[in-house]
Parts: structure tokens; C-alpha cells; sequence
């Protein structure tokens, strides 16, 4: 039987009624009657053997056991029908464990009944606990003969230090997910700052100040270059090594506490947004995303630019990182820019000439910090106010008798077929909503259309 398991689940929840897909992703076993005792920072993670149903097979002794849904004492589910005052107070109560089914009840915070069950008999139990009914159950059995049944890795480590976004508020914590179930690997994307002090970098096992942490394996580490790196888990404040972390930018950071190593990876978002005046204002829009190409960190977009300014962000908040120009309004202009990553002091963009104004493709390369600019003599994805011609939406693509030129777009303004005749073809293409243009004698106009 392992004697402590050091687990914890990031989701509480708001209602004893639960809807399907609205389960805590884990729970926990605690109690003086289990190994975790009545530490919350040293709860049992259960199996999770589908979406809100839960196993838990181990020895317990004589003592007192419920479930909670983080690494505190509530929220949680005790028995319903405990009734036996524990230290003649009212809000605690206890139910003696038996085999079999017992319905159990939702406590949602430190004021809300405090149940439990009270071991009697110290042995070997299963619990399989089941959120899925009208009312959540526990089925105990006998365990005598099963296997230790527990998770024996935590659900998520959270990222923190002087390097990341989240500074040292320890509620801004960032979150890499377990790869997999009790993997003990953890992964996500993350902005890392320069800091040349040692307090750049560490991994906490929750967003609380507990000296439950992995750090550098030796005290002034520095990372100067993604690569791999050796880990430490310690509780002792004097061994707090934090990683001086000397590289700027987005990085894919895996921690695999099976091995205590870290490795940083490079990495490129997604995606990523151009936004300003010139694209139709300062939000971020589905229609000025640019998608990423084959070649790694390299995005595109076509649509069409106003006056005005623009700069472009790799997510959709004023918070994500940004990219824009190396001075005060750098003039527009076809051809290569120089990207740079923007600050508080230095948000430079863009700015386009209203003689420049027209359909463009743009392509953000962040390996090599540059703009390509592309200007199109295809139609123009802006709508103009032109009495609109007469088409007709075939299987095989678009018809119009008054047609010039057409152009068909993605939503990201990708263009994904164009024709300069009466009939624009688009085999082959995905089912979804894409912008067309029709340009004729008297103008152009766009019109919204659905391919199934």
C-alpha cells in the first residue's frame, strides 16, 4: 500500500446537481481513517474510470474518510445519511462505513454540514464512487483480495517566477496538464521573459504557498538555450532553486517528474491576429486571423487595408504577446518589414497610407522577424455600397452571367478560389462559411455563403 499520495484537482463545484460533461476531472480520498490523514495537501487521487465516476481500492484504519474535489476540505461528499455528532457538534456528523451503496451529499464550502464515514473495521475496502445519477452513490466493497487502486501523480504542476506571465501571484499560476492519465508528465506552451536573477523559473504541485515544488536540481541554474534539464522536488525552503532564465519567447515546456527532468522546446503559437485601424479597428476579429502555413512560424492573411495602423498579437487578448514595427508608425509598404516583439515602451506599428489602401496578403515569418507584404489585384473582400449582381450557388461552384471576376474566402481571409469569368469553380473544398466577391461593370460586392 503506498503510504502518501500527493494529488489535488484544480475543479470545484457549484451545485450537487451535476449535468453530464460537468464532472470534476478527479477526486480525492482524505481522512485520519486513509494515508492521506486530514493533510489537504496530501490527498488521494482516485481513478477516474469515466466521466464522474471514480475508484479507489487501499487499506484504511480505524478513523474517519469522504472525498473532496481539491486539495482542501471542501468542496466535497460525505454520506447523506451520517447523523452521529462528532465532538457534540451539530455540523459534523459521521456514518459508520458498511458494504454496499450509500447515497452520498454534495458539500459545497467550510459552512455547509460536514459528513463522513467512520471506519470501525480497519481493512482493505473498494469505493467506487458514481456523480452521474439523480443522486451520487458510493458502492463499497471488500478489497481483500484487489490490488492498490489510486492515481500516484498529481493532475497538473503550475508554472511560476519572475519569467512567466504570471510573475509570482501565486493565483496567476499557469497550469501544465498531465499529458495522460497518472503519466507524471506535464506539458503546455509558455512565454518565458529574460530575468538574470535566480527567481526566474519554478513548478508548484498548487496554486498555494505550500514548499511543495520541483526546482533546478542545483542552485544557479541558468537556461540559455532550450535543451533539457535536471529537477529536484523538495519542501525545503533552503533548497528554493529557481532557474535564471536568459531566452525570451514562446516555448513548449515539459516536465516529466518520472525522470526530474525539464525540457524547453521551441515552439509557435497557433495562430495569430493582425488588428488596428487599418483592419477595421482594435479587436480581434475571426475574419483577421492569420492561419499557420506548412513551415513552422510562418502565418498568412489576405483582406483588404484602410488607413490607419496595425500590429499583430499571437492570441486574441490585449494580454498575448504582441509584433508590430521598429519605430513610431513605420511606413506600410510592399515587400519585407522587420518585425519586432512589442512592450510597454515600445508599441510601434504599422501605418498604411490611405493611397495605399487595397487588397493584401500578409505573411508574419517569427523565425526570422519579418513582414512580407503582397499586394492583389484580385477583388477586394471590402463591401462596397453597389447594387448586387445576380448568382446562383451551384454543387460545382458560383455562377454569375455579370461577373468580371470572383473570389471565394475562408473566414481567416485566406483565399481559397478565384476565376476571372462567370463561373468560379470550388471543387473539393471543406464544408463551412466562406466570403464571396463578385466584381462587375458597376463595382463589387460580397456576399456570404455556406458550402455543404
Amino acid at each position: 500500500m503506498k503510504s502518501k499520495f500527493l494529488l489535488f484537482s484544480a475543479f470545484a463545484l457549484c451545485s450537487a446537481s451535476l449535468a453530464a460533461g460537468n464532472y470534476p476531472a478527479s477526486l480525492y480520498v482524505i481522512g485520519d481513517a486513509t494515508p492521506a490523514q486530514w493533510e489537504s495537501d496530501n490527498v488521494i487521487r482516485m481513478v477516474t474510470v469515466e466521466d464522474g465516476v471514480y475508484e479507489y481500492t487501499g487499506d484504511l484504519t480505524e478513523g474517519r474518510m469522504r472525498f473532496v474535489t481539491t486539495y482542501d476540505f471542501a468542496p466535497g461528499y460525505g454520506p447523506a445519511q451520517a447523523g452521529t455528532m462528532v465532538s457534540d457538534n451539530p455540523n459534523e456528523t459521521y456514518l459508520d462505513l458498511s458494504l454496499g451503496s450509500h447515497e452520498l451529499e454534495y458539500r459545497s464550502d467550510y459552512t455547509a454540514p460536514d459528513k463522513s464515514f467512520k471506519v470501525t473495521a480497519a481493512g482493505r475496502y473498494k469505493f467506487r464512487v458514481d456523480l452521474t445519477g439523480e443522486n451520487p452513490v458510493v458502492e463499497v466493497s471488500d478489497g481483500a483480495e484487489l490490488p492498490d487502486q489510486a492515481a500516484s501523480h498529481f493532475e497538473s504542476i503550475y508554472a511560476i517566477g519572475s519569467s512567466t506571465k504570471a510573475g509570482w501571484a501565486i493565483e496567476n499560476a499557469i497550469e501544465l496538464p498531465e499529458t495522460s492519465f497518472d503519466s507524471g508528465i506535464y506539458k503546455a506552451k509558455l512565454y518565458l521573459n529574460k530575468c538574470e536573477a535566480f527567481d526566474g523559473l519554478k513548478f508548484m504541485m498548487a496554486r498555494k504557498w505550500n514548499n511543495r515544488m520541483y526546482v533546478s536540481a542545483q542552485p544557479e541554474q541558468t537556461v540559455e538555450a532550450a535543451g533539457e534539464f535536471d529537477l529536484k522536488y523538495t519542501t525545503n525552503s533552503e533548497e528554493d532553486w529557481k532557474f535564471s532564465v536568459l531566452i525570451e519567447g514562446l516555448y513548449e515546456v515539459t516536465v516529466d517528474v518520472n525522470t526530474m527532468k525539464m525540457t524547453i522546446a521551441e515552439t509557435y503559437p497557433d495562430k495569430l491576429w493582425v488588428i488596428g485601424d487599418a483592419v477595421g479597428g482594435w479587436t480581434f476579429e475571426d475574419g483577421n486571423i492569420l492561419v499557420a502555413c506548412e513551415q513552422s512560424g510562418v502565418y498568412t492573411w489576405t483582406g483588404d487595408l484602410a488607413q490607419g495602423e496595425l500590429k499583430f498579437y499571437d492570441g486574441p487578448s490585449f494580454d498575448d504577446v504582441a509584433y508590430g514595427a521598429e519605430g513610431e508608425q513605420t511606413p506600410f509598404q510592399t515587400g519585407d518589414l522587420t518585425l519586432t516583439k512589442l512592450s510597454d515602451g515600445n508599441d510601434f506599428k504599422f501605418y498604411v497610407e490611405s493611397a495605399q489602401a487595397g487588397n493584401y496578403t500578409l505573411t508574419v515569418d517569427l523565425k526570422s522577424m519579418k513582414l512580407h507584404v503582397e499586394k492583389n489585384n484580385d477583388p477586394s473582400t471590402g463591401v462596397e455600397t453597389v447594387e448586387a449582381a445576380g448568382w446562383v450557388q451551384e454543387s460545382y461552384g458560383i455562377v454569375c452571367n455579370e461577373a468580371r471576376a470572383m473570389a471565394l474566402y475562408d473566414i481567416s481571409g485566406r483565399k481559397v478560389a478565384s476565376a476571372n469569368a462567370t463561373l468560379l469553380p470550388f471543387d473539393a473544398l471543406n464544408t463551412g462559411v466562406y466570403v464571396l466577391v463578385i466584381e462587375t461593370a458597376q463595382g463589387r460586392s460580397t456576399h456570404k455563403i455556406v458550402i455543404r
